[in-house]
């Protein structure tokens, strides 16, 4: 559930072989395997998938097929009626501790009427693969099974078993991530890493700015807001009623500037980005993140940047309101939807009772819809030194900066059960292809599944 606005710049932190392996890059002819993942990409898409009701067992049944005519050890999990997760796994010599490799096979709504393309077409088009989920992200689905199909090829000696997890349902709740491990945790036990959707190769002015991955993510925080009251006819005011008790609470709530945090991780990273910067005023603000907020007329300037603002305190948004569906009838009830999130450091119940402070009305009545704790991993690890190895190699120069999601996928869940996950894809990918992430004309392009599909390869063979 990425969001693609806020990967631009959520700052948090700051192929070599086997010598028994001389070359196994050498064997592989990455232009076949690069169709060979654009047209799983394309199979994908046309499985209609949309979350709900998902229907992401066809996806599941349809990689089973693939990887078993490999020979790899499968297993369809079961979530729910026409919902189920894809368990693959390659074993190593067990010498080291696993890697997953995670993806989500179910996808939002698509309007058919505002796409140029029918958006469970799978079209190749200017050299990109159109579809709904093209970039999120059964793009990653098909360059990670692509992946475990040439680990299983080539024979490629692994230290680490390989595991790949297609799971159900991370558009809506993350019920599939959810139901392995609550049901199916001896799968993955012992697990060190996880690769999952997150942050990318951003371009920007077509130029590589950087390699973000991201360690840590705020968490989702949904909340119900309900006032009550008289209800009566709307050609009678009632300075009490539901509607206006909710509305003059938003007002509040609206005012409400949360406190400014920020993360040593974060103020690292920007670090990073203040050499790149060519205004001189943003190169020294960077510099020193904290110190520049104290000063009025920087703190304006930098909290304008939309993203910059989400990274550095608990964000809030007003996203629905209901109240009569008569337009003469004032309602007994009226309710707002807030998504509010939250940053490490912060609980739900902590945030509830500083939110109730500020509507500053003891009648409301707020119901958490989903809630969840914030997450991070290390960022100093073997993965980030094998990620940092091979874009060293690959783009030298161009930064490898551990970053922090303003939205939520499901690494949370593994993060919680001891697992280091990063969020990273290394598609090359600017503000305009990211926005197309949950909107219309979604793509990817043939060379950015390709460029993913080796650079992932180069990872595992480094990380073994």
């Amino acid at each position: 559930m990425k969001s693609p606005m806020l990967i631009r710049h959520s700052i948090v932190f700051t192929v070599l072989l086997f010598c028994a392996v001389p070359s196994p890059a050498a064997d592989i002819d990455w232009s076949k395997a690069r169709s060979e993942a654009v047209q799983l990409l394309q199979e994908l898409i046309r499985i209609d998938t949309t979350n709900p009701p998902g229907n992401e067992r066809a996806a599941a049944l349809h990689i089973q097929k693939l990887l078993e005519a490999e020979g790899i050890e499968t297993k369809v999990l079961e979530v729910s009626p026409g919902r189920a997760n894809l368990y693959a796994r390659i074993k190593g010599d067990g010498s080291r501790r696993p890697l997953i490799l995670l993806s989500h096979t179910d996808v939002v709504m698509a309007e058919p009427e505002r796409w140029s393309v029918p958006p469970f077409s799978g079209e190749i088009r200017d050299g990109f693969v159109y579809g709904r989920g093209a970039s999120d992200m059964k793009g990653t689905a098909a360059v990670h099974v692509t992946l475990m199909r040439l680990l299983k090829r080539l024979n490629v000696p692994l230290k680490r078993d390989v595991i790949l997890l297609a799971v159900a349902d991370e558009e809506a709740g993350g019920a599939g991530a959810r139901s392995i491990i609550e049901n199916q945790l001896d799968l993955i036990r012992g697990a060190e890493f996880l690769l999952n959707e997150g942050d990318v190769a951003y371009v920007k002015n077509g130029k590589l700015q950087q390699y973000g991955v991201d360690v840590m993510e705020k968490a989702a925080l949904w909340l119900r807001v309900t006032a009550k009251g008289p209800t009566g006819h709307g050609s009678v005011p009632l300075a009490n009623s539901s509607v206006n008790r909710l509305l003059e609470a938003l007002d509040r709530l609206r005012a409400w500037e949360t406190p400014l945090v920020v993360p040593p991780a974060v103020a690292e990273g920007y670090r990073v980005l203040a050499a790149q910067q060519s205004d001189p005023v943003l190169k020294a603000a960077y510099a020193d993140l904290e110190k520049s907020l104290r000063t009025p007329a920087l703190r304006k300037r930098l909290l304008s940047d939309t993203t910059l603002n989400a990274e550095i305190r608990n964000t809030f948004t007003i996203t629905g309101l209901h109240g009569s569906d008569k337009v003469n009838v004032i309602p007994g009830t009226a309710w707002a939807q807030i998504d509010a999130r939250l940053l490490p450091g912060e609980t739900p119940a902590g945030f509830i009772a500083k939110l109730r402070n500020v509507l500053a009305d003891p009648d409301l009545e707020i119901e958490m819809l989903e809630g969840s704790t914030p997450t991070s991993s290390s960022a100093d690890t073997a993965l980030m030194s094998a990620i940092r190895t091979v874009a060293g190699r690959r783009d030298p120069g161009v930064p490898v900066i551990p970053t922090m999601l303003t939205s939520s996928t499901d690494s949370s869940k593994f993060r919680a059960v001891g697992i280091t996950a990063y969020g990273f894809e290394p598609f090359k990918m600017d503000d305009g292809e990211l926005n197309r992430s949950h909107g219309d004309d979604e793509r990817l392009s043939v060379e950015n599944v390709g460029f993913a599909l080796q650079f992932l390869y180069e990872v595992i063979v480094e990380l073994n």
